[in-house]
């Protein structure tokens, strides 16, 4: 499938990187890149290889749909006899029914419209848009040859509702006050509350090193273990505060390359696990101009990555010296 089919069905953040001769792409839970003319792919910081990869034709890039199955959660299948390729969601709702008697599928709901094709009496059929009630008495229906199409509703058995909608989760936006705490451990951080009444610490565990291309300091100590075991006894969770405290080359340079960008995600993907941490606060300030595309960018491949351990990723998106700050976070 193209590129421009890619970005519009599946991925509207796919990416090409020059740099790596590259595709990035993104998806609820996945994250992976995929090279032009290489047989490997990379997912979520795992390789796998393919049976066959990116190509570039006509000066239009391709990619092997049927390898990002994993990537997109999708299925796809090819009905030699109808040259046919369908392409279904595996978190999508999928029903399914029977005909009860030999019909004709109309490209039209009309009786007077163009035969696409014919089904037979227990012939199963996959129901398309179940929730469209402006067809009457038809129903868009697609063949086990992959032909879309409309039948009469009263030539179908009942209906069977083989797998239901998994709802993702939804971005919420908001202003949270963060205030200086200290705890019995004397460790100063912010805290805040969400507008669900959850509790949150937002203690400064990693910042970026300085001229390192994306390698982390980790700033927890012993102590901090403690600290933590106390936090989540006494009903707080841990949003862990990544700053790159102001450096702005270091920022730029951890930010504008993706293997930089890659290997800052894994180091915190890692110490979430380690540290058993609720969350992810990214504080970076003082950026430049040229830093906010590739700074939108880390968020986008960093989200999936936190989406599949269940950790919250917040993001810090107004400075002020009030303590004040609009706060991004997947709830």
């Amino acid at each position: 499938m193209s590129y421009e089919d890619i970005s519009n069905f599946f991925d509207n953040t796919l990416m090409y990187d020059n740099n790596y001769n590259t595709f990035i792409t993104c998806s609820n839970e996945k994250v992976a890149s995929l090279p032009i003319g290489n047989n490997k792919i990379q997912i979520n910081g795992s390789n796998v290889n393919i049976k066959a990869g990116a190509i570039q034709k006509d000066n239009i890039y391709y990619m092997p749909l049927s390898e990002l199955g994993n990537v997109y959660n999708i299925e796809t299948n090819y009905t030699e006899s109808t040259n046919i390729v369908t392409v279904d969601y595996l978190n999508k709702e999928y029903i399914v029914s029977t005909v009860n008697k030999n019909t004709s599928v109309k490209y039209k709901p009309q009786n007077l419209s163009k035969t696409v094709a014919k089904v037979k009496t227990g012939e199963s059929i996959v129901i398309i848009n179940n929730d469209d009630k402006t067809q009457n008495d038809w129903t868009k229906i697609r063949t086990a040859s992959g032909i879309l199409g409309y039948v009469k509703t009263n030539k179908l058995g009942n209906l069977n509702n083989i797998r239901e909608t998994i709802q993702e989760n939804v971005k919420q936006e908001q202003t949270m006050t963060w205030n200086v705490f200290s705890s019995e451990y004397n460790i100063k951080d912010r805290t805040a509350t969400t507008t669900d009444g959850t509790k949150v610490l937002s203690p400064t565990f990693f910042n970026l090193r300085d001229e390192a291309k994306g390698k982390l300091n980790v700033l927890i100590e012993n102590n901090e273990n403690k600290y933590i075991n106390w936090a989540h006894k006494n009903g707080y969770k841990i949003w862990a505060s990544v700053s790159n405290r102001g450096y702005k080359n270091t920022t730029t340079d951890a930010l504008k390359d993706y293997q930089n960008r890659h290997y800052m995600i894994e180091q915190i993907v890692d110490y979430i696990i380690t540290y058993k941490l609720d969350g992810i606060n990214i504080s970076f300030t003082s950026m430049q101009e040229e830093n906010l595309n590739d700074f939108s960018r880390f968020l986008i491949e960093l989200e999936p990555r936190l989406n599949e351990i269940g950790a919250v990723l917040s993001v810090d998106t107004l400075e002020s010296n009030s303590g004040i700050v609009k706060c991004v976070y997947k709830k």
